[in-house]
């Protein structure tokens, strides 16, 4: 059974997604919308924190809550996942190809440093959990448009940059790719991880997000040599990419995979049908 707070969050989420209540528009007052529903003004103040974390609406100070451009109402812009290529070296789909890195502190575009890694990157690394790994941080963004950004933090394991001393520092043109695959003698392959989870307060003022009810997209890519002759496939990065789910969505081709090749076989049965118990 709903609690009073969360009839109220229903009724005012009804009117907001419905458009009586417009992006940009204002809220009643909180007395007000007390008034209407014969509750206090803690009730509603739990309602519009509610609807606050699930990002409908914000408070502005000193001026009253207003309804926020929802995602699910603007055109967002459509990450390709896949790699290209350019006279600069790699890059992650067609429109980031003019993104660049943003300085830091108006000086440093990459912070290089030595750190433990999360939990589920190291798994990835084939690392214990807690060693201190080299990691190359950078924001990158659209120079015209300051809301697009993205973070990434290349983990890096220690056995790769004692054969690639570059990538704890300078990598030069090309970057970090460029050096591993010289020193290789072979093409580096990728595969991604696409999951999300709400900003801390410093992702999300890189990143230039609000501070609540905005969730990030987050793209574990893994980068690994693959296996030739004796040598075994081995993962040389996991980049942790991080950007506004309010900006962006994840884009990418679905393929057949072989059982699934044309002409295909008919379907031989029910799809709905329950299998029969044994």
């Amino acid at each position: 059974m709903e609690t009073r707070y969360e009839e109220i969050a229903r009724d005012l989420r009804e009117r907001i997604t419905s458009g009586e209540y417009a992006p940009g528009a204002a809220l009643p007052l909180m007395r007000d919308i007390a008034a209407a529903h014969g509750v206090s003004d803690i009730t509603v103040r739990k309602a519009i924190g509610l609807l606050k974390r699930e990002g409908l609406v914000e408070g502005r100070r000193r001026a009253g809550v207003f309804v926020r451009l929802h995602p699910d109402r603007l055109r967002l812009t459509v990450r390709q996942r896949q790699v290209e290529r350019d006279e600069m070296g790699y890059y992650s789909g067609p429109e980031v190809q003019h993104w660049r890195a943003i300085p830091w502190d108006g000086e440093q575009q990459t912070r290089v440093q030595s750190t433990p890694a999360p939990d589920d990157v190291a798994e990835l690394l084939g690392v214990p959990a807690g060693q201190p790994l080299t990691v190359r941080r950078r924001i990158i963004g659209d120079p015209h448009r300051e809301e697009h950004r993205q973070l990434a933090d290349s983990w890096i394991p220690e056995w790769i940059t004692e054969e690639v001393p570059a990538l704890t520092g300078d990598t030069g043109p090309g970057g970090m790719y460029d050096r591993v695959e010289e020193w290789a003698g072979r093409p580096l392959r990728w595969r991604e991880e696409v999951s999300a989870r709400m900003p801390s307060p410093l992702e999300a003022e890189a990143l230039a997000m609000p501070k609540t009810g905005v969730p990030l997209l987050r793209t574990l890519r893994v980068t690994y040599l693959p296996k030739r002759g004796r040598s075994p496939q081995r993962v040389i990065e996991v980049q942790d990419i991080r950007m506004s789910a309010a900006q962006f969505a994840v884009g990418y081709p679905v393929t057949r995979a072989a059982s699934a090749r044309w002409p295909v076989s008919p379907a031989s049965s029910d799809y709905y049908q329950a299998p029969a118990s044994e």
